[in-house]
């Protein structure tokens, strides 16, 4: 009976020791398994970070590239608009220029139909007229004849010819009515070859005939003559005695568009 106890009590103890045994294996396994995933995880996490330092890194150049075209464009943009400033006025010349030319050719029209009748004497009268450039002209149809050639001569942008025949006609007591409008192209050709001061006393001349064609027109040249001339208060006030003079008139738009740009 005691060999059998002793016999139990040998193989309890080897069962322990047995247990024992696989139970601290089991934990140093365990414990090697989550060193090993630590490991890794701050092997990933240092990895990312390389990645997006590399990144970071490239956005800021990025940037700096962009911060450096954006500064060339606002050069070019500031160039752009000092050229664009500096042709403005040339703009605005050329568009008023058209304006008169528009409206040349209106009033060409208009003479075209009136001389329609002219007779084979009143063109001899012309060429004589025109030959010696300061023939006294002493009928209406010599005038009317005169008128329309040195309008064609101031489209044609022969402004010295033109002249010459308008002073001519402005002394002519053939046509009392349509002397004022004599004087009127007389002051175009003076703004057309930049002799400002003349084209002012013209363009004066104008106003002092009653009910005058180009009374309208000749307001709005005033006033862009003595701006040309650096008069910019003679300007203003011609534009604003015209406006409260003739409320309705067609060219109230223009003179309002001028005022405003002073």
């Amino acid at each position: 009976m005691k060999s059998v106890l002793h016999g139990a009590t040998y193989m309890l103890v080897a069962l322990l020791f047995a247990t024992n045994l696989l139970l601290t294996g089991c934990g140093s396994s365990a414990e090697t398994t989550t060193s090993a995933k630590a490991t890794a995880d701050s092997l990933t996490m240092a990895t990312e970070n390389q990645r997006l330092s590399t990144e970071n890194s490239q956005l800021r150049k990025t940037v700096a590239q962009l911060e450096q075209d954006k500064k060339a464009l606002n050069a070019k943009v500031a160039d752009l608009t000092s050229k664009l400033g500096q042709s403005s006025q040339q703009w605005q010349d050329l568009q008023d220029l058209q304006a008169r030319v528009n409206e040349l050719d209106s009033e060409l029209t208009v003479q075209k139909q009136i001389n329609r009748d002219l007779s084979a004497k009143s063109a001899e009268a012309e060429k004589e007229s025109m030959g010696s450039g300061m023939s006294t002209v002493t009928t209406k149809a010599e005038f009317k004849s005169n008128y329309d050639s040195a309008l064609k001569l101031f489209k044609d942008r022969n402004y010295k010819e033109a002249l010459a025949t308008f002073q001519n006609l402005s002394t002519s007591k053939a046509d009392p009515q349509m002397v004022g409008n004599a004087f009127y192209w007389m002051g175009e050709c003076y703004y057309a070859i930049q002799k400002y001061p003349d084209a002012v006393k013209a363009f004066q001349n104008v106003l002092t005939f009653p009910k005058s064609y180009k009374e309208g027109a000749a307001y709005i040249m005033l006033g862009m003559s003595y701006l040309r001339l650096g008069d910019k208060a003679h300007a203003k006030s011609t534009w604003e005695s015209f406006i409260k003079k003739y409320p309705k008139s067609q060219y109230v738009a223009r003179a309002k568009q001028y005022l405003s740009q002073l």
